[in-house]
């Protein structure tokens, strides 16, 4: 499906991580690790030996659906769709989107609604020649329980992060980079419309701790800029727009000192975030994002 974190993008590039949406905190794995993606974790993305901290969206839908915050499934890209993206940049990107989407359905436990989702992802993946990294094992349980919904969000774990050793390993850094922002993007996208409105404090400062995951996502993709293609380019451009506007938005942070598990080589940073914005930036934000969303899903 989607690599580390498609999908689904805190932090500075490093070896440290700061807590994504001022949930309390986070953990950093030494050895440097893939992380599995989860609800409640970022995801640690390795790319030319730096760091990148992400929020999966897994996580961001959990948040969603802790705001109490309604299924929108009229939010979601269309499956119909799929066969539109026949180049390797537009499969790579809506591959991000649909994963985004599909940890969206599971958070929210719209199982009927979670097979038409990862038969899209299949297909993309299999046209991007990512399908050949997923073990036969990983298939068959996906077979096997596609009614569960906590084994269908554990194996999407395993999926990402099956994928995105596929692509790390295999140099295809610039497709698991786009698949990534896709995620981040369709994660951005359900936060701006969410029908509670962006009058919520909550929802306001979720979406304003994007910035510094605008930062690194930017930092991640910026490296093939002019070496795949013009499209490539020009997304790179649109998504140093919406940062720009990010670039008002102030974040306060409260230093609280790290706590060491020695036993499990963790290292858990307490410090908390609070992004300073106000209802223009909402807008603006909004209106970037979904046009670059539209964009990239036509």
């Amino acid at each position: 499906m989607a690599v580390s974190a498609c999908v689904f993008l805190a932090g500075c590039s490093g070896t440290q991580s700061q807590n994504t949406a001022n949930t309390g905190s986070d953990t950093v794995n030494k050895k440097d690790a893939p992380l599995p993606l989860d609800p409640n974790r970022a995801a640690l993305v390795k790319i030319n030996n730096k760091l990148f901290n992400v929020p999966s969206p897994l996580q961001l839908a959990g948040l969603l659906k802790k705001m109490n915050l309604p299924y929108n499934k009229e939010l979601l890209n269309d499956v119909n769709s799929r066969s539109n993206y026949t180049t390797s940049f537009k499969q790579a990107l809506n591959t991000g989107i649909y994963g985004a989407d599909l940890g969206y359905i599971n958070i929210y436990e719209q199982l009927p609604d979670a097979a038409a989702y990862f038969g899209a992802i299949r297909q993309l993946t299999l046209e991007l020649g990512i399908l050949n990294s997923f073990s036969e094992e990983t298939m068959k349980r996906i077979e096997r329980n596609a009614a569960d919904k906590d084994s269908l969000l554990h194996i999407a774990s395993l999926i990402y992060r099956e994928s995105d050793t596929y692509l790390m390993n295999s140099e295809r850094n610039e497709t698991g980079a786009l698949i990534i922002a896709g995620g981040w993007i369709e994660g951005l996208y359900l936060m701006t419309h969410a029908k509670a409105g962006n009058s919520s404090d909550e929802l306001k400062e979720l979406i304003g701790q994007q910035k510094r995951p605008l930062n690194n996502l930017i930092e991640l993709l910026r490296p093939y800029y002019g070496k795949v293609n013009v499209n490539y380019d020009t997304f790179l451009e649109n998504l140093s727009d919406i940062a720009n506007i990010f670039d008002e938005i102030n974040i306060k942070y409260t230093y609280k000192s790290a706590k060491t598990d020695e036993a499990n080589k963790l290292t858990v940073i307490n410090s908390e975030s609070k992004a300073v914005l106000d209802q223009s930036h909402i807008g603006a934000i909004t209106k970037k994002i979904e046009k670059l969303r539209n964009e990239i899903i036509k």
